[in-house]
């Protein structure tokens, strides 16, 4: 009879443990929302539980399942609290098959629209490789978008890498807008868009205390009677150097943390964040003064939950929402993957597809939807 005893407190003291971690996750998993909403400027840890989103989401999960088979009533702890974020999960992950057929466009009525954050035409190092520079290239060449948003384009002024020249002659067209930020006599790197269509204006939105290319420039595209501008925008990036690579590859393979790299890669986190929530309110202001019908296209360097994401798209159609499948994610690089590349449009055009083009060449995918002007 003791032994029993000593069993049944033993799982009851399980449960009360279990049942604490539980309301923790859950209280994290509310936390995360907020990140939506609240400015980092004004309380920037909370940015934090906006990135851990994925894995607040996952354990959330994981423990419904748990108590369904336990006691089935602690399960609406956690599922209560996911379905407060529906929002959330339709940002985060397509529950749907993909809308988006292969090249060519189904329609002559629709625009492709592509972004692309080529890194230099490299893969992770600076090395140039030819071999990823020409992948690229083909990767462009099969979809053959009508207007395509490059962050870290690289040309040089002649030779193999003239890479301007070899897009234009890809997509056969002279109309494109490159504004660099690193410009000499030999080479040139900044953003770029190239369109099949007129472009008819053209403009750079600088960001304050800005380097490394981000900031956005637009384009006013003519297509037909119609004219829509296209902003190619790349916030900040957290610019994580070689070593706090090596370190999160240590910690996520072998659980090895030290205090000093994990507060250097805190400190490069918070600091992104609080630079991307300044750029993406600067962007806002400027869309809304915007008297055409837009686009925003490129690598916000931010995730589904954040602070950034969400001003940027308010009031305007997420073509990963509309027509997306599976978890959307876009990064391709060491640091964990998520959706950071996005294109967000305004009502005045139907979202038709949406496809990320799983082609590992850059440390990001390429990503492209199919647009068309709305009949009203």
């Amino acid at each position: 009879m003791k032994r029993k005893s000593k069993r049944k407190s033993g799982r009851s003291f399980f449960i009360k443990v279990l049942l604490v971690f539980n309301l923790v996750m859950a209280g994290f998993l509310l936390l995360s929302y907020l990140a939506a909403f609240i400015n980092p400027r004004y309380f920037w840890p909370v940015s934090f539980f906006g990135l851990a989103y994925p894995w607040l989401f996952l354990i959330n999960l994981l423990l419904v399942i748990f108590w369904l088979f336990k006691e089935w009533k602690l399960a609406l702890i956690s599922a209560v609290c996911i379905l407060i974020g529906y929002n959330w999960i339709v940002n985060s992950m397509g529950f749907r098959e993909s809308a988006a057929i292969d090249v060519p466009k189904s329609s002559r009525n629709f625009i492709r629209i592509m972004t692309y954050n080529v890194h230099y035409f490299k893969k992770f190092d600076y090395n140039n490789d030819k071999t990823i520079k020409n992948q690229i290239l083909d990767v462009i060449r099969r979809e053959q978008p009508d207007v395509i948003c490059i962050q870290e384009f690289w040309t040089r002024k002649t030779g193999e890498y003239h890479n301007s020249k070899t897009l234009r002659e890809i997509l056969q067209t002279h109309q494109y807008y490159f504004e660099p930020y690193i410009d000499n006599n030999y080479e040139a790197q900044g953003l770029a868009i190239f369109s099949k269509y007129p472009i008819k204006n053209k403009g750079r939105i600088r960001f304050p205390n800005s380097s490394g290319g981000n900031e956005a420039i637009y384009s006013d595209i003519q297509v037909e009677k119609k004219q829509f501008r296209i902003y190619n925008v790349h916030l900040q990036s957290i610019s994580f150097q070689p070593e706090d690579y090596k370190y999160l590859k240590e910690v996520t393979e072998e659980i090895n943390t030290n205090v000093q790299s994990s507060r250097r890669i805190g400190s490069l986190l918070k600091k992104a964040f609080l630079k991307r929530s300044e750029q993406a309110l600067l962007l806002k202001k400027e869309t809304q003064e915007c008297r055409l019908p837009y686009i925003i296209a490129g690598d916000f360097n931010d995730t589904p939950a954040s602070f950034a994401l969400n001003t940027l798209s308010d009031g305007l159609k997420n073509a990963f929402r509309e027509k997306g499948s599976g978890f959307g994610i876009t990064y391709n690089g060491e640091f964990p993957n998520f959706q950071i590349d996005y294109i967000l449009t305004t009502n005045d055009f139907n979202i038709k597809s949406y496809r990320i083009i799983d082609k590992k060449l850059s440390d990001h995918y390429a990503v492209r939807s199919d647009v068309e002007f709305s009949k009203n």
